[in-house]
């Protein structure tokens, strides 16, 4: 990476960083390019030389977001897993081996979290998951013996039920800990 390139990401790390302190100050659409500029430490020609708009920033730094999730949450995925195992317990497709790191992600992301899932078609946020969900559970639901027909219905399944408890969770504060929602995810789901 060459000295331009370098600036050019970290001006955007900058805006990245500037737009998720606002959010935690300000309802989204009250946020101004003025202002992401001003916490940033960018001049406006720099916000426009990266995009087009706050909300090309807001998905920008969603992608951002959730790469560093992912990265994170790597070390307990599918290359932890020895799918040959025969302990069907680590198979369970939500164990809090799982859940945990997902559900401290949105705890500490939960405003951004609840702006994707409110600007949902902008953001693409059921893609992401889609990508998540096969990459992690494609392997546990292949070693459960469910044919590969089968699966993407079944993860649509998860998909929406996980998110519909996590989204509530967070529109009313977060107020229950972690464990009691992953046990209400597990309440809901029967081992395959």
């Amino acid at each position: 990476m060459n000295k331009n390139e370098s600036k050019y990401f970290k001006s955007a790390e900058k805006m990245h960083t500037a737009l998720l302190t606002l959010l935690d100050s300000k309802d989204f659409e009250l946020i101004s390019v003025k202002e992401i500029c001003e916490t940033a430490g960018v001049n406006r020609s720099t916000f426009y030389l990266h995009y087009d708009n706050v909300n090309d920033l807001l998905q920008e730094t969603v992608e951002a977001v959730y790469k560093d999730f992912f990265g994170r949450f790597g070390a307990v995925g599918p290359g932890a897993l020895d799918v040959d195992e025969k302990n069907e317990d680590e198979l369970f497709l939500v164990t809090p081996k799982y859940l945990m790191p997902y559900l401290d992600f949105v705890e500490e992301n939960r405003k951004l979290f609840y702006l994707m899932y409110e600007k949902n078609e902008m953001m693409g946020a059921e893609k992401t998951y889609e990508t998540w969900f096969k990459t992690i559970f494609g392997p546990i639901l292949t070693r459960f013996g469910v044919p590969k027909k089968e699966q993407p219905l079944i993860m649509v399944f998860y998909l929406k039920g996980i998110i519909g408890v996590v989204t509530e969770w967070v529109r009313g504060g977060c107020t229950e800990s972690k464990d009691e929602i992953i046990s209400v995810i597990q309440k809901c789901i029967i081992k395959p």
